[in-house]
């Protein structure tokens, strides 16, 4: 299927957009384009949501005779099973799903054109497409796995596998429930096939929901390759190579990548970018010590604020600050490593997906250095 992908992302039109060379910061025509975009992905997301239940529920009840039930005996017991409407309910999903992806990647390709990451002249590059359908398609990039950094680390694999499923059967569930609800609330009043189409803001909701969440994963990965390169050079040309902080280093993307528990573009770039400046031989396994934050905390002030804007920059990576995370900041503050607080961070967070910049944070923790590369 991801050579369909790859000829359904061939065939889209690069439609021109007034853009800047700074990838992680958008002009006023570069946010007009891109929530015009927003709107027309969700509302299709939404609508391919709603129609899936419509075509799952009307047909049946006005054809009852296309969806006989169909009698099997086993072992002695006869049963009475829907097997066309399964038939038919799989088929609807299939279609579903694929027009939810084909819409995700269409989504990551007008982000990637709205910034001016894609152009007529680089849209046929291999590691720009892998990367758009990659984007489309929810893969994870494991790579990080080849730098001996696990995001899963010290983590509880089957409480982690348990909640992975209970997300993906997220708006199954809440179908369930409302149908629940509604049948509590009027009983057998009713109309059976009502009830069934309780089902449709639901579906829709969630669809719109999946649509918000890769249009907001599109901008960050894209907007985020300029930035990485960027703050890794800076970092590069203020901070010697030695091997205290080639091993400090180390262990703070391992940090980083506890504190987020999950596998993301933008982390795997930031890691390979500063081990390939920093000239740092990869470990099969990287084990994150306990006492990490302590030793962060005895840094000399050049290298602790080095430090602590790659963490930083570590927590806005993904456009999201997680539960995790601002646990991670409240126990920074604990142990009085620094006294950022959520809502700061929280804020850079929102100015990096939507464009803002953070010149604030790069001129807090770099200084005179950062104001130099602006100038």
């Amino acid at each position: 299927m991801r050579k369909v992908y790859g000829l359904f992302y061939n065939i889209l039109p690069i439609k021109k957009v007034q853009t800047d060379d700074e990838l992680y910061l958008l002009n006023d025509a570069e946010v007009a384009a891109i929530k015009k975009r927003e709107r027309i992905a969700i509302v299709s997301a939404a609508f391919f949501g709603a129609m899936g239940v419509v075509l799952l529920v009307i047909p049946p009840h006005l054809f009852p005779q296309f969806f006989p039930v169909t009698n099997i005996t086993v072992l002695g017991k006869a049963f009475a099973l829907p097997l066309i409407l399964w038939m038919y309910s799989i088929v609807l999903v299939y279609i579903e799903l694929l027009l939810l992806t084909l819409l995700n990647i269409w989504v990551a390709h007008e982000m990637a054109v709205a910034t001016g990451f894609l152009n007529y002249s680089n849209k046929g590059a291999e590691h720009k497409r892998n990367l758009m359908l990659d984007i489309g398609l929810e893969k994870k990039n494991r790579q990080v796995l080849e730098y001996g950094i696990d995001p899963l680390q010290q983590a509880n694999r089957k409480v982690i596998l348990v909640w992975n499923l209970m997300f993906m059967l997220k708006a199954t569930l809440s179908n369930f429930v409302f149908k629940l609800f509604i049948q509590r609330v009027f009983g057998r009043y009713m109309v059976q096939m009502l009830k069934d189409m309780a089902g449709i803001p639901i579906f829709a909701f969630w669809n719109a929901y999946g649509t918000h969440v890769i249009l907001n994963k599109a901008k960050i990965i894209i907007m985020g390759q300029n930035f990485i390169e960027g703050i890794s050079q800076s970092i590069y040309k203020v901070q010697p190579e030695t091997p205290e902080f080639k091993a400090m280093l180390y262990d703070t993307l391992q940090f980083i990548a506890i504190s987020k528990r999950d596998f993301h573009e933008n982390h795997f770039l930031l890691t390979k970018n500063l081990f390939a400046l920093y000239n740092i031989t990869a470990k099969d396994k990287h084990l994150l010590t306990e006492d990490y934050l302590d030793r962060v905390k005895s840094l000399e002030t050049k290298e602790k604020n080095i430090v602590l804007l790659l963490i930083i920059t570590g927590f806005l990576l993904d456009g999201k600050i997680s539960f995790r995370e601002k646990q991670t900041i409240r126990e920074m503050n604990l142990h009085g490593v620094f006294e950022e607080t959520e809502a700061n961070i929280s804020r850079w967070s929102h100015d990096f997906l939507y464009g803002k910049g953070l010149d604030e944070l790069l001129e807090k923790y770099l200084g005179d250095a950062y104001k130099m590369n602006v100038a």
